[in-house]
């Protein structure tokens, strides 16, 4: 199931998530967005694809059955000695 969002998300969505890792791409935070990923509860509409497009290129999505439906974080990959982080919704 490698593939990019094909159905359209919802725009308020997009905006919610661009404006969460737009500070975690900042020359000052050094992190790009393939070190990114969004964690979301199973049942989230965006849990159906392994990533979606961003204004910024393609945001992993990560399954979490400890996250709460309707909240939503960034969180970078460990590996570069501080991880970024960022709500998108919670």
């Amino acid at each position: 199931m490698s593939q990019l969002s094909t159905k359209p998300i919802h725009p308020g969505a997009m905006d919610m998530i661009n404006r969460a890792i737009r500070p975690l791409l900042s020359p000052s935070k050094g992190c790009s967005i393939d070190r990114l990923k969004i964690c979301v509860n199973p049942q989230a509409d965006i849990a159906e694809y392994e990533s979606i497009q961003t204004s910024f290129g393609a945001l992993r999505v990560s399954i979490n059955p400890y996250v709460t439906k309707g909240v939503a974080y960034v969180v970078e990959e460990p590996g570069r000695g501080e991880i970024a982080f960022a709500w998108v919704n919670r």
